[in-house]
């Protein structure tokens, strides 16, 4: 079974459902922050990273420790 690629409506719905505020940030495995960036480009035509949906600050996973295909959450 293939799971659902990230993408900026499920990350949206994400943060809507948990109400996220802007002192959390997500953090995201590797694929799943590029696979993400490539749907946020073809939606705004550009990325700096790290970049934010709904004002939550999406960033790279550089430790190792979140699975593809899932969200975690920091407090920043």
């Amino acid at each position: 079974m293939q799971r659902e690629k990230m993408n900026v409506d499920k990350m949206m719905r994400f943060i809507l459902d948990n109400e996220l505020t802007d002192d959390i940030a997500i953090v995201l495995h590797p694929d799943s922050f590029d696979a993400l960036a490539i749907d946020y480009i073809t939606i705004n035509g550009n990325i700096e990273r790290p970049f934010e949906i709904l004002g939550i600050e999406i960033v790279e996973d550089t430790s190792g420790k979140v699975s593809r295909n899932k969200i975690h959450t920091i407090k920043i």
